[in-house]
């Protein structure tokens, strides 16, 4: 996690991302009462499922804004 202006940066390691892809965690995130879970947590899962396919795949996603506006990116990476 690299703190950054306004927001946080994850970058996930090829472990951490084969666990997300595993475990499924962005369904249990995508019911959390925060207006920004469910699709958050969907693109989550997206994302590590697509990653886990290669080696070295992992997710990088950034969140920015205060708690009730959050806004951000993810990325998918091999």
């Amino acid at each position: 996690m690299t703190p950054l202006p306004g927001g946080v940066q994850v970058d996930l390691s090829p472990g951490d991302t084969q666990w997300v892809h595993q475990t499924h965690i962005g369904n249990a995130i995508a019911t959390l009462p925060h207006p920004s879970a469910a699709s958050f947590g969907q693109a989550l899962n997206s994302a590590a499922d697509l990653s886990a396919q290669y080696p070295d795949g992992r997710v990088v996603f950034t969140v920015y804004g205060p708690f009730d506006q959050l806004n951000g990116t993810m990325l998918a990476l091999q």
